[in-house]
């Protein structure tokens, strides 16, 4: 299955100005996707940008693996080509 490129998604401000590949994609308890670098604070620090997910998936078609990812559910890279690892939300 494939994400649509023209849905919304949130970015990291790095993922943003493609200063860091995706490393970590969230799928939150309400439904939200977010995909962030590899900086455990980014998200925290740092306002986030909403995007075409195309935009993401043209840079890593990998992401489009994500699909299956269920509501509370999280996926994460140790770098941009490694495997996707996946886990729950606490």
């Amino acid at each position: 299955m494939k994400l649509n490129d023209n849905f919304g998604v949130y970015v990291c401000p790095h993922v943003f100005k493609n200063e860091s590949p995706v490393l970590v994609g969230i799928r939150d308890h309400d439904g939200d996707w977010q995909f962030f670098c590899d900086d455990e604070n980014c998200h925290e620090k740092s306002e986030p940008h909403l995007i075409g997910v195309g935009h993401l998936t043209q840079a890593d078609p990998t992401i489009n693996e994500l699909t299956c990812l269920k509501h509370g559910s999280f996926a994460q890279k140790i770098h941009a080509n490694s495997e996707w690892e996946y886990g729950e939300l606490e």
